[in-house]
Parts: structure tokens; sequence; C-alpha cells
């Protein structure tokens, strides 16, 4: 079976969790024998250790690569997409789109889209009045060209059938990597204080304001065991208003940025920090959260996160997504023992074994593709939620 992912983006410094997705559903279906390959628009050094892979192709652009727009939306299609079997398109809003419905309807190929949360509430409220122009020129007609959407949580799932109510819709989470899950334990042998960490892009959607906040609020003095580190690319204009608010709330002390962490950096940050914290307003998933709970760290979200697991697994603290219910998610750790801290570390540990890595949520993507090509008994995880 020969797979063509289309993608908004690649790389780890800019791709996030879409990254995260198409390189490690990459990587599992070469595993099951698969040939899967990778377009995207951009550099061929955005595509990190694919670079050297014959599979993956970079699509030349007109202009800025961050505005996707690619050149072979004015060529004939190429005679190499005809060999393809699927085409899973990886986000949207992007001209990528224009060129995923352009190869379905010259095509006899079967299309997947993932819009990977960018049609969530808040997310299309962003940049609302374009996004809405986006979508009446093209990017709805494009959706409704797919034979499948993938949604990666119930929630998600809600939203596109709202959308779509015709669509078939397979719901099939994120994952983690089995070397990421199963690596040696970087814990450093030092006294430190307790640390909370916050590890993903440092943007407004994130709401790290709202700890800040509630830090000032509890007060330093009964925050004074505890340090919170944010790590992660930055938006420069929010960083700002971060480090000016951090500054004239005094919080200089126990606040600090420490700029972005890959590979065995991220897991030494993760190993070495006694809570994770992700104040998002909105996330349609939220790999980082699966990330912390593979590494043994409790996490603390809101409901704005499709993350109840954490409370009905005790693994975490699942809180209201204002910032009085951030407030209380924070005493609540505060209050809780490290004995605490690390026995909900240890559950999150085992729902991560036994749901979300890789090797098992890539199965799903084969099983779904092989029902779109072949039919027969539909997969469970497919119109069920």
């Amino acid at each position: 079976m020969r797979i063509l992912h289309l993608s908004n983006i690649i790389g780890k410094k800019k791709g996030g969790g879409i990254h995260e997705v198409v390189s490690n559903l990459y990587i599992y279906q070469k595993k099951h024998d698969l040939n899967p390959h990778v377009w995207y628009p951009g550099n061929i050094e955005d595509a990190d250790s694919f670079r050297l892979d014959n599979n993956i192709k970079c699509l030349d652009t007109y202009g800025d690569v961050k505005f996707g727009f690619v050149k072979d939306l004015f060529k004939p299609i190429l005679e190499e997409v005809d060999k393809f079997d699927i085409l899973h398109q990886h986000g949207i809003w992007m001209p990528v789109s224009l060129l995923s419905k352009k190869i379905k309807k010259q095509t006899n190929i079967k299309k997947v889209v993932q819009p990977h949360g960018f049609l969530m509430p808040y997310s299309r409220n962003l940049s609302k009045l374009k996004k809405d122009l986006i979508f009446s020129i093209y990017e709805r007609s494009n959706i409704e060209s797919s034979d499948m959407l993938v949604a990666c949580a119930k929630e998600e799932a809600l939203v596109l059938r709202n959308l779509f109510p015709n669509k078939n819709i397979a719901v099939i989470p994120n994952g983690i990597s089995d070397v990421f899950f199963n690596a040696k334990d970087e814990t450093e042998n030092f006294k430190r204080k307790k640390r909370m960490l916050f590890l993903s892009q440092i943007i407004p959607v994130k709401g790290i304001e709202r700890v800040i906040k509630s830090i000032n609020e509890i007060g330093e003095t009964n925050f004074s065991d505890w340090e919170f580190i944010i790590a992660g690319y930055e938006n420069a204009e929010y960083k700002v208003l971060l480090e000016k608010m951090i500054y004239n709330l005094g919080l200089n002390k126990c606040i600090k940025f420490i700029g972005p962490k890959f590979g065995l950096d991220k897991i030494k940050m993760f190993d070495n920090s006694d809570v994770f914290v992700l104040p998002s307003h909105s996330e349609n998933f939220g790999l980082v959260i699966a990330e912390a709970l593979s590494r043994g760290v409790p996490v603390l979200t809101t409901k704005g996160t499709p993350w109840s697991e954490l409370e009905s697994n005790n693994c975490g603290f699942w809180v209201d997504n204002t910032d009085l219910g951030i407030k209380k998610g924070i005493l609540q750790i505060l209050q809780s023992s490290e004995e605490e801290l690390k026995e909900m570390g240890l559950r999150g540990k085992k729902l991560i074994s036994e749901k979300y890595l890789w090797s098992k949520c890539s199965q799903k993507t084969i099983e779904m593709y092989k029902w779109i090509l072949k039919g027969g008994l539909k997969p469970s995880f497919i119109n069920n939620f």
C-alpha cells in the first residue's frame, strides 16, 4: 500500500504536533511494510532526520514558504501521484488544501483529511474573517471531497460531525513513540526545588499568563519550594507580555524561560520535573500531555483539552478552563506529597502504555486505510463516538 502524506508543515522547530504525528506515522507505517511518502511546502532542512530519505519531498513554493503557496498548483498532476493508493492530508487553511483538492479531482486516489484541531471553535475564531473566507472559497469543498475525516478525540469528532454530517469520521488518538517511552531515566540526583514545567509552543492559546497570575495570588511565600519553568519556541510579542507580567509581579526568582528543548534535552526536562502544566484555552489533543505522562509526570491541564482520563485514572488534575480552575489545581498540587505525585505519574505512564503508543495508534490508521480501499467490517473507531 502506497500512502502520500501531504502536510501543511514539517520540522520540529516549526511543525509542532503535526510534525510529530506525520513523522511517527511515517516511521511506523514503514515498520508495517507499507510505502509511505511525505510531501510538504518548505525547505529540505525542515525535514530533520528525514532529509536523507528519498520518500520525503519538499514542494517548491512562490515567495515565503510559511504561506505554503506551492508551485505544483499550476502544473499538471505528476504521474507519480497515480501510483498512490491513499492521500492523507494533514492540516488545513493553507494552499496545500488546493493541491489536495486538485489531486482528488484528477485521480482515483482515496483521500483522508486530518484537520489537527484547526476546526475547533477556539482555533477557528482566531483570524475568523480570513478563515471564514477560505472555508467558503475552497476549504469546505476540499474537505467534502474526502473519503474520511480523522479526529484525534471525541470532542473534535463532534465538531467535525456538526460541520460535515455525511462524512465518515475516524477517532484515532495521537501517540507516543516507543523510543521516547522506553528511553533511559534521566533523573538527576541533586537537591533542587520542586519543578512545575510548561513545555510547548509559547503562544496565546496556551494560557501561560493564567499560571503566572495564579502563582501571584497564591503568594510567592507559599510557592517558595517550587519553580515554574517555561520551555518552548515563543511568539515574540506574547513572550514580552509574559516577561513584563513576571517582572511587574516580582516573580523573577521562581519563574524562568529556558528556550526550546528537543530529543534527550526534552526527556531530561520531563524526568526532572514534578508536575507538567498545560493551561491551554483549547487543544484538540495536547500531545505534550501524553509525552509528560509517558515519562511518569502527572499533569495539570484544563477542560479545554480532551483529557478527562487524568481524572478517571487519577494521574493528574483536569480543571475548569478558567483562572480560578487553574488556581485551584495548583493549590491541589502544592497540597500533594511527593509520594502522591509520583504515584500519579506511574498511573499516567501505565495509561500511555495501554492506549497511546504509536505502535498501537498507527495500526488504527492502517485498518482505516484498508477499510476505505476494500470495505468489509467497519473498524470500531469509525463513526462511533
